[in-house]
């Protein structure tokens, strides 16, 4: 799935969110069955660093990012207090909700969610 807000059709770089089971080896998540969340460089820059900062200081947009059920649930919490303050833009409220949901479900079905940068 491929989610957009403000990003462009012609943008490459993204992260790639990959539900994966906790004992999983680097690599092993593309190999889970599950189809990733694409979320390119635009809106991730803008609508989830922040988020992901705050639980990960040293999130990295060029590699892997193992990030746990705890974790994923604090960006949660904290995306939806954010949610809170969207002002008059059903668009970006429309993103966070899709994007909630998305790793509601991951998390419903493996440990934690990987997340991978190709910038």
């Amino acid at each position: 799935m491929v989610l957009r807000c403000f990003s462009k059709a012609d943008e490459v770089i993204c992260l790639n969110f990959y539900p994966s089971p906790a004992d999983a080896c680097p690599g092993d998540y593309y190999n889970a069955g599950y189809d990733p969340l694409t979320v390119f460089e635009t809106d991730y820059s803008r609508l989830l660093l922040p988020y992901l900062r705050a639980v990960r200081p040293d999130f990295d947009v060029c590699w892997d990012n193992w990030i746990s059920r705890e974790q994923w649930e604090e960006v949660i919490r904290q995306i939806e207090r954010g949610m809170g303050f969207v002002r008059f833009d059903d668009t970006v409220f429309d993103f966070y909700t899709r994007f909630v949901a998305w790793i509601g479900e991951a998390l419903g079905a493996e440990e934690m969610v990987v997340v991978e940068g190709n910038q």
